[in-house]
């Protein structure tokens, strides 16, 4: 199982480098014809602002995978290991409605814009809410095993590695 979290990690990761590096391409050549040849590519825009949304919301979700989101653990660090776990499940639960609502939502709107088509670029403007419902499952899938963690007594994945009481 860890191998099949890592082997995602990385194809995460790689798929990440390779949807900024197309984006900063993508506009840097686009500024170079523009400037230079008084052209340009007339879809370099819409398609770089597509692959943005789906490079940060990808980027979420493999950070709260990690551990490494960004999180104020003062109050849950200072109680008693027994407080922290119902705490750490309250907390979880609260993050899954949000992931279940949130879900919800890009999936009403993937199916909504399905057909509508972006103007210069053609891409479905659908595809520009997938990025979401990505984000809302990834984010469920990661809350779901932290919740496991913490029923079976192991460290979950969402506390911060070196934010330990001491």
């Amino acid at each position: 199982m860890h191998s099949l979290g890592r082997t995602a990690g990385r194809v995460v990761n790689v798929s990440l480098v390779a949807g900024m590096a197309f984006m900063s391409a993508m506009v840097l050549i686009n500024v170079i014809l523009r400037y230079g040849f008084q052209s340009g590519l007339p879809f370099s825009v819409e398609i770089s602002r597509l692959i943005f949304v789906w490079v940060v919301l990808v980027g979420a979700v493999a950070v709260m995978a990690e551990g490494q989101h960004l999180a104020v653990t003062m109050l849950s660090t200072a109680l008693p290991r027994k407080v922290r776990r119902p705490l750490l499940l309250a907390k979880h639960a609260i993050m899954l409605a949000c992931c279940y609502l949130l879900a919800k939502g890009s999936y009403s709107l993937v199916l909504i814009n399905w057909n509508n088509r972006s103007p210069i670029s053609g891409v479905s403007v659908g595809f520009l809410y997938g990025a979401g419902l990505f984000f809302a499952l990834g984010c469920a899938l990661v809350l779901l095993v932290g919740v496991w963690q913490v029923l079976t007594g192991q460290e979950p994945l969402t506390e911060q590695p070196g934010m330990e009481r001491g």
